[in-house]
């Protein structure tokens, strides 16, 4: 595989999913709500085993910038931001101010892509014009955007008054945007997986 393709902006989103499925911080039985801190703790442990499978080396909060960077031994290859609100703007500056370190001090070295994930209410009415605003901001760099935006509707049955319904992505670059998946973002609805199976028994044999 050549160094272009290891590590794709492709690959990140389908382990980003898979991550983010397992060791879901709530089930249906036992754990039925979690905290924000919850859902922060869990980005970061997804970002970090996505990390570990691409070989890389995951650091938080860089220099009180970026949220996180994925780092290869020649130097910052992932920068990524995440964001509790559907406020992104400042996240998205973030991503594109940021100063790539690398070992070799290659002039004019540039990052593989940039990441934001960013946890929504009641998307299903806006995010066509969040991509585009997205879109619109990310035009002019230099590098591919992966936009993860985690829906949600208000609810009072958790503690974190949201309850997630899909889990979509995008690529976004020069002015194109391009849908990679659009799934159910908790485990459990996710057909024909060992999740679904064993919340579904679980779930009868406590009738």
């Amino acid at each position: 595989m050549t160094e272009d393709k290891w590590a794709a902006l492709e690959d990140f989103a389908t382990l980003f999913q898979y991550c983010w499925y397992n060791n879901f911080p709530i089930d249906k039985i036992i754990a039925t709500g979690a905290k924000r801190a919850d859902w922060t703790i869990h980005i970061g442990l997804v970002v970090r085993r996505v990390g570990d499978l691409l070989g890389f080396v995951t650091r938080f909060e860089h220099g009180g910038r970026t949220d996180a960077i994925l780092r290869s031994t020649d130097g910052d290859e992932i920068v990524l931001e995440w964001e509790w609100e559907d406020t992104y703007r400042e996240e998205i500056k973030k991503l594109e101010k940021h100063k790539v370190w690398n070992s070799h001090q290659t002039p004019n070295r540039t990052l593989k892509y940039a990441v934001i994930i960013i946890y929504n209410d009641n998307s299903a009415e806006n995010k066509d014009e969040m991509c585009k605003n997205i879109s619109n901001e990310w035009n002019k760099v230099s590098y591919p955007l992966l936009l993860i935006l985690i829906d949600g509707v208000k609810s009072k049955e958790l503690y974190s008054k949201r309850k997630f319904t899909t889990i979509n992505m995008w690529k976004i670059f020069k002015g194109e945007v391009n849908e990679l998946r659009s799934e159910k973002a908790v485990p459990w609805e996710i057909d024909k997986t060992r999740w679904s199976y064993l919340y579904q028994n679980v779930h009868e044999e406590g009738k």
